[in-house]
């Protein structure tokens, strides 16, 4: 069972409502895992337990994500143009270093997720 508490953080959407925080073994700091600041006054008890259940923050994952070659960020890329170029949303550049085959695959699928949201 993974402990839950409430966030100290004013105009969280949490602060009266429990949620599950997340901690960082590196720190011992733990967050809230709503808005992601760090909640105060817990004990040293309550570390060591979400410590034990592993409580730490879950990396999310992006489908058909690709890190781009040029500023390293890694996200799902944008379609851009009549030849829908694939292009990285954080620095607008094609991502040049992809196989023809994958660049298929991946307009057919970021086409079907455009349709989607």
């Amino acid at each position: 069972m993974a402990f839950s508490t409430y966030c100290t953080t004013k105009g969280c959407k949490k602060q009266m409502d429990t949620m599950e925080p997340y901690i960082d073994p590196k720190t011992d700091k733990v967050y809230c895992s709503e808005c992601d600041n760090e909640i105060t006054n817990l004990t040293y008890f309550a570390k060591q337990q979400m410590k034990s259940s592993k409580q730490y923050k879950q990396k999310t994952v992006v489908s058909f994500a690709v890190k781009c070659k040029n500023c390293g960020k890694e996200e799902r890329p944008k379609l851009v143009g009549k030849k829908l170029d694939i292009v990285c949303p954080s620095c607008n550049k094609a991502h040049e270093n992809l196989s023809e085959p994958f660049k298929i695959m991946l307009r057919e699928k970021l086409k079907t997720v455009a349709q989607d949201v």
